[in-house]
Formats: C-alpha cells, structure tokens, sequence
C-alpha cells in the first residue's frame, strides 16, 4: 500500500510538471511569446550583460504570459532550480519573473546574496522601481528599472529613490516605428504630387545626417534604432517618389515643367468650363422651349525562496 501511495505520489509531481514544462533558457533574456520590441530585446540584454560582467554574478530574465496556476514563488523556484543561473560554488543566481498575464512579478535570490540583497531590498525594488511602470502596461521601462535597481545594489551601493521615466524613456514607449513609417509615406506622396520638390529635398538634407549620428549612438544605446531607421526611411522615400514621378511624368521635376503642367491644368479646366457654360446654356435654353410648349543555461545555482514578489 505505502509503494502504490508513493507512486501515486511521483506520478501527480511529474503530471504537474509536464503541465507547467520550464522554457528553455536561451540567453539572459527570455521572451518566448516576444512581449517585448526586438530593439527594447537588444537593450535589455546589453544591460543585463554590462550587469554580469561588472558584478561577476549572473541575472536572467523570463517574461511568460502566465504560470498555469502556479504561484509566482512556485513557477520562480522551479525555473531557478532548473536553469541554475550564477556560479554552482557562490549561488550568486538572481532571477527576473514576470508574469505579465497574471499581472505577478518575482525576484529570485541565490543564497549566495540574500545577504546583499535581501528580501526587503528585492520588494523595495519591485514596488518603486517595476510596478508603477507595469501598472501603465510599460512591460519594458519596468523590467530595465527592476534591473537598474538589482544593479545598484549588486554594486554595494543605497538604493535611491525611483524616479519618474525620462522624457526619452516616454518617447521610446510611445513611438510606433511602422505607425510613422505609414504616416511618412503618406505625407511623402502628398508633397510630391502637390509638386513641393524643394521641401523634399529640405527633408532629404535634414534626415541623411541625422540618421548618421543616431546610427552611431545606437549601439550604445539600442533604443534609438527604431528613430535611425525613420530618418533614413526620409530620403528613401523620398528618392523613391521622385523616381516615380520622374519615369512617369518627368516635367513635374523642374520649375518650368512644372508651370507648364499647371497652366496646362489651367487651361483645361477654362475649355472644361466654357464647354460646360455652353452645354448649360444650350440645356437651358432647350428646357426653356420644352418647358413654354409642353409646361479603409545558467553555471549551476540553486534557489531555497529567497526573493521577492509582487501584483500590479
């Protein structure tokens, strides 16, 4: 009896682990379901990295859309237990939760730095560092936060205050790159069939430098590629436009075909008109007669629980 109940007993563990399987570790960022932009990706895991190396510990981050009825600390301690990030010696591992469904986040400690940053550090970090940002459904500015904070105090050094996102920070969540590049290619068609060639080209002027500059800043900071890539889309655009007004109706690109198209309108429209004028009078007149007759992987660390938790 007490081998059947024992049985019974691996079998429901291995029943619940299958039904809630850990997802690979593939680096020290982990977005299977890809929550985050493939720039916001790249920037997160040059800070987790630059983390790594300066503090010589190993943080890793999982977003999963839910932890299918698992607690938080549950699901945490088994991705720990299973990907054993930090050193198998020091158990210097911290995991990053987030379980943006569920609306839970987790930081979970290796034993070898609950002394550092302890559990009311880690829920001091996720109440004033990530759940104000999550809270406005900014998965990314909070996950940077959380990790700017578990920086801070891996470097031995008082947690501050949080602050408020930069006004940058706001413009990087806002900025939609394929909303804009939509809206430059419309504004781009209307110039050039309005004819405005000169503003093209102030347009053309403006762009080209400033993608460069922007292009050498990115790879520091990987949140300006999506503002790189709308200011190179300008002249792109705009060269693509003027080919296509060029093979199609060349004289629209100079000042004298151009004033000659418009007159060439102009007077179209007058004989357009004065037809039209004759047609109404003659109309009018035959009325008038009819009318008078008919009427759109980590090293090898181990969790014990140590971390912190939290709701939004």
């Amino acid at each position: 009896m007490a081998r059947i109940l024992a049985l019974l007993l691996v079998l429901s563990f291995t029943l619940s682990a299958l039904a809630v399987p850990v997802p690979p570790m593939n680096g020290v960022v982990n977005d299977p379901d890809s929550q985050l932009s493939l720039w916001q990706r790249k920037a997160l895991i040059q800070q987790v990295s630059d983390l790594n190396a300066r503090t010589g510990t190993q943080t890793v981050v999982l977003l999963i859309p839910t932890t299918h009825g698992e607690t938080i600390e549950q699901f945490a301690n088994a991705v720990f237990n299973h990907w054993h990030p930090g050193d198998a010696t020091r158990n210097d591992g911290v995991l990053v939760l987030v379980a943006w469904q569920d609306r839970k986040v987790r930081i979970e400690v290796g034993s070898g730095l609950e002394d550092m940053l302890t559990n009311a550090l880690a829920k001091q970090i996720i109440d004033e560092y990530m759940l104000p940002a999550f809270r406005q459904n900014d998965l990314n500015s909070g996950i940077v936060r959380g990790v700017e904070g578990i920086s801070t105090v891996l470097a031995s050094q008082p947690l501050p205050k949080a602050q408020p996102p930069s006004f940058f920070e706001q413009m990087a969540a806002w900025f939609s790159l394929w909303k804009s590049l939509l809206m430059l290619a419309v504004v781009i068609i209307a110039l050039t069939v309005k004819g405005k060639i000169r503003t093209l080209a102030g347009l053309f002027l403006i762009a080209c430098p400033l993608a460069v500059i922007l292009f050498a800043y990115s790879e520091q900071n990987p949140l300006l590629l999506p503002f790189t890539l709308f200011c190179a889309a300008v002249p792109a655009f705009s060269l693509l436009m003027m080919l296509c007004v060029w093979l199609i109706y060349p004289q629209r690109l100079t000042t004298a075909g151009r004033q000659k198209y418009h007159e060439s309108r102009q007077l179209t429209y007058s004989r357009g008109s004065e037809i039209s004028t004759d047609t109404t009078t003659y109309t009018s007149s035959e009325s008038s007669s009819h009318s008078s007759s008919d009427n759109s992987n980590g090293g090898g660390g181990s969790s014990d629980g140590g971390g912190a938790s939290g709701n939004w």
